[in-house]
């Protein structure tokens, strides 16, 4: 496995800049190539994570920096890679709030990133060590030492080669039905043009090479079981956790095809136990619990709506089905993205945030209210911190001989623990919500059970192997 990233044709381009011609020896040019890629790769990991385009910017602050490229050398990096049109900078930041960004130009995008090792013994052992000081970091936290635990009972159990549908399916490009009118000959001249055009489109380009880092990764956790070595394989994705209390971590940013082609090392098929309609759900609560010290007879019957659509878990069908503005959204994904997106959006004023006023007038001029009072990311900052007291804080609680990875607002389990982690949710929700969730309120619709791991009849070998028994 490559330890870092690097763009296509880099160290060709890098011997034209005057930071290269600069160095004395051949070691010390290699030295400059490790240290552009180190940073090359701190850009493209984070975007990986956050499942962002890696022309996104992204926020490292200096001293981040300065730990990997020195105090002296790390301004020079950053102007290197600047003046060679691969690195761009926004030097806008605020002490103690947020750090410079950076991010990767269109220019080292459109040339490609790819693995990389690292040239230099000297960085290599600079890399290292400051690596395994920051395992240690993580091992000396409970909780993440608890996930990355978890995470090396992982195995794969899918070929990559049969995961092409991950971030490649041809139905998606056709309308229904379309293909079964079509002739051999046109389903493969279609496949041709399709792949041709897909070859140049960024988005695609993007997701495919994110899937296939993934599994590369991934596929390495069968050789694994210790959590350091878990963490000495994954350095550059290592566990972290927000101001709002939510946990990043690896298997957290996993594309859900391929965490499909997971089980544990034991055979055991993953489930996951999540919170329907987890964030308006999430927001809904703490509207209700607000309206309780700010209450308003105008507020009942909105009240009373809000509480059973959270109850039942049935926010977004509502709002599909209630709404003419979101009726026309078809798919599900996209359904949940854009009544997100208005949620979290700076610029609230638009036709969404008015289609979900007329269903909450009282809920959304509520969160209206606190972006123009505060900021706007004040109200992703709320429902982030509420899903972390409700998720994290169960997930701390899991007994240690149980299986358990949290991912933001589900957790992930195997069958038999199940019931064991959503009673624990529950528990926690009337812990936090007395005086909006009563006794009398079942939350059995709240928190939703799913198989992840793909069934045995489902894996790619087996069903190849029932085809083949029948020719």
């Amino acid at each position: 496995m490559k330890t870092l990233y690097t763009i296509n044709g880099f160290f060709e381009l890098l011997t034209t800049s005057s930071q290269y011609k600069r160095q004395s020896t051949e070691e010390k040019k290699l030295l400059l190539f490790d240290r552009c890629n180190w940073f090359i790769t701190s850009v493209a990991c984070i975007n990986i994570q956050r499942e962002q385009p890696y022309e996104e910017f992204v926020n490292l602050h200096s001293s981040f920096l300065k730990r990997y490229l020195t105090n002296r050398n790390y301004k020079d990096i950053e102007n290197c890679l600047l003046g060679l049109g691969i690195l761009q900078i926004n030097n806008t930041y605020s002490t103690n709030r947020f750090s410079k960004s950076f991010r990767l130009t269109d220019k080292a995008v459109k040339l490609g990133i790819e693995d990389i090792d690292i040239k230099t013994e000297k960085f290599r052992r600079q890399y290292n060590r400051i690596n395994e000081e920051r395992i240690r970091e993580v091992l000396d936290n409970p909780l993440y030492k608890k996930i990355a635990t978890n995470t090396a009972k992982l195995s794969v159990i899918e070929k990559q080669d049969f995961l092409v549908d991950a971030y490649f399916d041809p139905f998606d490009y056709v309308k229904e039905n379309e293909f079964d009118r079509m002739t051999d000959a046109e389903v493969e001249m279609f496949l041709d043009q399709l792949a041709l055009k897909l070859s140049k489109d960024k988005n695609y380009i993007n997701k495919k090479k994110r899937y296939e880092d993934f599994y590369k990764r991934f596929v390495n956790l069968n050789n694994v079981d210790d959590p350091k070595k878990l963490l000495e394989q994954y350095v550059n994705y290592l566990t972290s956790s927000a101001k709002s209390g939510r946990v990043y971590h690896t298997f957290a940013f996993m594309p859900r095809q391929v965490r499909k082609c997971l089980r544990t090392k034991t055979n055991n098929h993953i489930w996951e136990v999540d919170m329907s309609s987890a964030q308006p759900s999430i927001i809904f609560l703490e509207w209700l619990k607000w309206t309780k010290s700010n209450w308003s007879d105008t507020f009942q019957d909105e009240y009373d709506l809000c509480l059973s659509l959270v109850l039942n878990g049935g926010i977004y069908k509502y709002v599909k089905e209630n709404s003419e503005y979101f009726s026309k959204i078809q798919n599900y994904y996209n359904l949940k993205k854009e009544i997100l997106t208005i949620i979290n959006a700076k610029n609230y004023r638009n036709d969404g945030n008015k289609a979900l006023i007329e269903l909450f007038p009282n809920v959304f001029n509520w969160i209206n209210n606190i972006k123009d009072k505060e900021d706007y990311k004040k109200v992703s900052h709320i429902g982030q911190s509420a899903e972390a007291n409700i998720f994290v804080e169960v997930y701390k609680k899991i007994p240690k001989d149980k299986f358990a990875l949290i991912i933001h607002d589900c957790i992930l389990t195997t069958k038999r623990d199940v019931k064991l982690i959503k009673s624990l949710l529950e528990k926690r929700v009337r812990e936090l919500y007395p005086i909006v969730i009563r006794d009398k309120h079942s939350l059995d619709k709240l928190f939703k059970e799913e198989l992840v791991s793909i069934p045995d009849n489902e894996l790619m070998e087996n069903k190849l192997i029932k085809f083949y028994n029948k020719i």
